[in-house]
């Protein structure tokens, strides 16, 4: 019977390793050439502040988040601290926007800015929405860490599984 679990619990193991090396919830530096010419992805990448921040709330809301604070950091970047009330995964979410100037990306500092926060005000789960996309260093940072990053290409999948309209150009 002992052998049993140990070999299930190896054999676990193997396959969440198996997983963690073969999908990324990311794309990183070489999907902004992929996209360069798709026009909703340039429409997100030039959108306006206040639409991206209109956005983001109506995106939470229609997750079922309650919309505890917004604050603009700067001209480019929003905290939304979110409440989700369901039972067991209820609780506080972190979102930081970033609308990512054209042929800029979203480097480590910026997740490990976020990861800090969400433990600092130990928050359930830290969410990075961008207009743009990560450097690959990024993504060793993100391991581990309780969060998840979505770029634009992620963010356009999200708002048309939730039918929500963005600015037409």
């Amino acid at each position: 019977m002992l052998e049993l679990i140990a070999f299930a619990l190896i054999m676990g193991f193997i396959v969440i390793l198996f997983v963690r090396r073969t999908s990324s919830n990311i794309a990183l530096e070489a999907d902004a050439e992929r996209t360069r010419d798709d026009r909703e992805i340039q429409i997100l990448r030039r959108m306006p502040a206040r639409s991206f921040e209109h956005m983001l709330h109506e995106l939470l809301e229609n997750m079922g988040m309650r919309i505890v604070e917004t604050r603009w950091v700067n001209e480019e970047e929003i905290d939304i601290l979110a409440h989700n009330p369901a039972p067991v995964i209820g609780g506080d979410y972190i979102v930081h926007g970033i609308l990512v100037p054209e042929g800029d990306f979203v480097t480590s500092i910026r997740v490990i800015g976020l990861s800090d926060t969400v433990r600092a005000e130990r928050a359930l789960k830290g969410i990075l929405i961008t207009t743009g996309y990560f450097t690959e260093e990024v993504q060793k940072y993100a391991e581990g860490a309780p969060m998840e990053l979505i770029n634009v290409s992620r963010l356009r999948e999200i708002l048309k599984e939730h039918g929500i309209l963005w600015p037409a150009a």
